[in-house]
């Protein structure tokens, strides 16, 4: 499933590839190996476990691309595409161990066994790394698209009568 994070304005060709070069840059940091493959494109591989610099919720995504796009007349977004293949193989297989151990069991408890271990061993692992990557994704999109990079300062000092103090006695 393609996800998408919409744009408040839209970026120039410059913003476009800072917001790629953030977003890879994040994901290298976490051992991925980045590709760009075209213009307002990459493509990412996420390591194996045992290779990876730390552990992570983003170890549940095998690989994934992200691109910078407008389709049909709307407005630019960052979509993103993230695959879950050894994820679901690792489930797939436990699924099967259970079945062949539960096999005995009323067709009921190993029904609801297996819908237990898919929503523990495939679900949660999908959801926050789905939730993850969207975080990575909106952090290198509003530091880019915004701005100021933090929060305004002071403003200058008003005319007396137009704050909330009253105005000084004569």
């Amino acid at each position: 499933m393609i996800r998408s994070l919409g744009l408040r304005t839209e970026p120039t060709v410059r913003q476009t590839e800072v917001i790629l070069s953030q977003v890879e840059g994040e994901l290298e940091s976490r051992g991925a190996r980045v590709e760009r493959s075209g213009p307002g494109r990459l493509t990412f591989y996420m390591p194996p476990p045992w290779r990876a610099r730390r552990l992570g919720s983003m170890l549940a995504v095998r690989t994934g691309s992200v691109m910078v796009s407008a389709g049909s007349g709307e407005q630019r977004r960052v979509r993103y595409h993230l695959h879950f293949t050894a994820l679901r193989l690792v489930t797939g297989v436990l699924s099967v161990v259970l079945a062949v151990i539960g096999w005995g069991w009323q067709r009921t408890s190993l029904f609801n066994a297996l819908a237990a271990l898919w929503a523990v061993a495939f679900g949660i692992p999908y959801f926050v790394a789905g939730v993850q990557f969207r975080r990575i994704v909106e952090a290198s999109a509003r530091d880019v698209l915004e701005r100021r990079k933090g929060p305004r300062g002071p403003t200058p000092a008003s005319p007396p009568g137009t704050d909330d103090e009253p105005p000084p006695a004569a």
